[in-house]
């Protein structure tokens, strides 16, 4: 009676120990758009608006691409930085607080546009380009680290391949600073994320 009492409360805290590995480390991809570039992610073009002072952010932005084209996993994104923004994919500009508002805390945001130049909605169609507005004034912060402004970076261009908030998961690069973000890096659920839509 006793062997098999304690064969129970085994196999109990088996089951419960393995329910609790499931839900602590299964998420699903994280949310697209659903939509994308018009043209693939195998040949991003990327530029830096350099008269803008978004040079002064140069090494997140060159950390941020080698990130989403070697995260650790395969995916087909390669980005090449050009020196004109004549047909370039991925347009960086440095921006001061009054631009995003003004007292907003936005430390960046994307905008997408088709190819003759209109300003699109990313839910509504696919993109030939996109704008990363980078906050210098928020980037400059003492309460924002490098780590977090590497994050953001990052984070921004995930949207512009077309992944949206993944809030409810700090694990991915896609949750927004304000919910908690915790990974600052691409994750797996963000790289099969840009797999399911390329």
């Amino acid at each position: 009676m006793l062997i098999k009492f304690k064969n129970l409360i085994l196999t109990a805290l088996s089951i419960t120990v393995l329910s609790l590995l499931s839900v602590t480390n299964t998420y699903a991809a994280t949310p697209t758009f659903g939509h994308k570039y018009q043209n693939g992610v195998g040949n991003v073009t990327a530029w830096l608006n350099y008269n803008s002072g978004v040079g002064y952010w140069q090494s997140y932005i060159t950390n941020g691409a080698n990130n989403w084209m070697y995260p650790g996993w395969s995916n087909p994104i390669y980005i090449t930085f050009v020196s004109s923004n004549y047909g370039s994919n991925m347009d960086f500009h440095r921006n001061n607080d009054a631009y995003f508002g003004g007292g907003m805390n936005i430390y960046a945001w994307t905008q997408f546009y088709s190819s003759n130049g209109t300003q699109i909605s990313p839910t509504a169609s696919n993109w030939y380009y996109t704008e990363i507005h980078i906050n210098h004034d928020m980037y400059s912060s003492p309460n924002f680290t490098n780590t977090q402004a590497k994050g953001t970076t990052i984070h921004e261009m995930g949207h512009a391949f077309g992944l949206a908030h993944y809030n409810s998961n700090p694990n991915s690069i896609m949750c927004q600073t304000a919910y908690g973000r915790i990974a600052q890096t691409v994750q797996k659920v963000d790289n099969d994320a840009v797999n399911a839509i390329y």
